[in-house]
């Protein structure tokens, strides 16, 4: 049964609905909003159920999961938020510039709203299944009395600090994951092009010193071409901009994520933006292909 107050869900994309599937299969009450209201559908037929407006879902519930596309779309909805009687407590998962989350969790202190900054280290398939991390960040007192709701949301999380920590930590750590993505891409290409079986090099990679979980999430959807998203391309390009953009403030060059920049673009153009991030491996692959075209 599911508990007297419901948690809000604002944002119902791969990772807003991994997080509800989590609270309702805990027996935890969902009110659910998006800007795309086709995106209800899922979750109704979940038995959670699905506001019109963002404004009636802080009217319900006392604790709200953000899990929109980015900072801007979070400062919209704010306002909304703090006009009812009783402001929520926010769990924000969406990744954001350091900058960015800081003026976000200012607004929601003067407009007396709990924040918490939680952006999530992991795919929506991770989240569901209860392995990805939760990155937290803010004022230890709101932490604690989340933390029912945390729990189930992601069991695996990390402390790290005051707000803008874990945009910090979330984008170093994407940027070490993309690049693992493209390096398997890359040696799974070549594996190919020498004439070895992928699924056997993949599986002798995944034995050998050169091993990373990516192999594991992705792999095989690069060997069968299986694109169907468990991340959205087009929000790992998002990620690597923003990567690119808080190294350049701090004057820091990053070769290898301006060339994986460039890489996400060209696979995007190929495939398109909601294709799963694995897709990288087409743009690789689609690079041989014109080599090989006779002049």
């Amino acid at each position: 049964m599911a508990r007297e107050t419901p948690v809000g869900m604002i944002g119902l994309g791969l990772m807003g609905s991994a997080l509800s599937a989590r609270l309702i299969d805990a027996g935890v009450g969902v009110i659910g909003f998006d800007v795309d209201a086709a995106k209800s559908d899922g979750l109704r037929a979940s038995g959670a159920e699905f506001a019109a407006f963002a404004a009636d879902v802080a009217v319900r519930c006392r604790t709200i999961v953000i899990a929109v596309y980015d900072a801007a779309q979070v400062k919209g909805l704010l306002p909304d938020l703090a006009n009812g009687a009783l402001p929520p407590l926010v769990i924000c998962t969406t990744t954001c510039a350091p900058g960015e989350i800081k003026a976000i969790a200012e607004f929601a202190a003067r407009a007396n709203l709990g924040f918490i900054e939680a952006p999530i280290s992991g795919t929506s398939a991770e989240v569901r299944t209860g392995t990805a991390t939760a990155l937290v960040a803010g004022d230890a007192d709101i932490i604690a009395s989340a933390a029912t709701t945390l729990d189930i949301l992601c069991p695996q999380r990390i402390n790290v600090g005051a707000i803008g920590n874990a945009s910090r930590t979330k984008l170093a750590i994407n940027l070490i994951l993309q690049i693992n993505r493209a390096a398997l891409a890359e040696g799974l290409a070549l594996a190919e092009a020498l004439g070895l079986d992928g699924a056997a090099f993949l599986a002798a990679a995944r034995q050998s010193a050169a091993y990373s979980a990516v192999m594991d999430s992705k792999g095989p959807k690069m060997l069968a071409r299986d694109f169907s998203p468990q991340s959205h391309i087009a929000q790992t390009l998002k990620d690597a901009e923003l990567i690119l953009q808080e190294a350049a403030r701090h004057s820091l060059p990053l070769p290898l994520t301006s060339a994986q920049a460039e890489l996400l673009r060209a696979t995007i153009a190929l495939k398109g933006p909601d294709s799963d991030s694995a897709a990288v491996i087409e743009a690789i692959r689609a690079g041989r292909d014109r080599d090989k075209e006779p002049s």
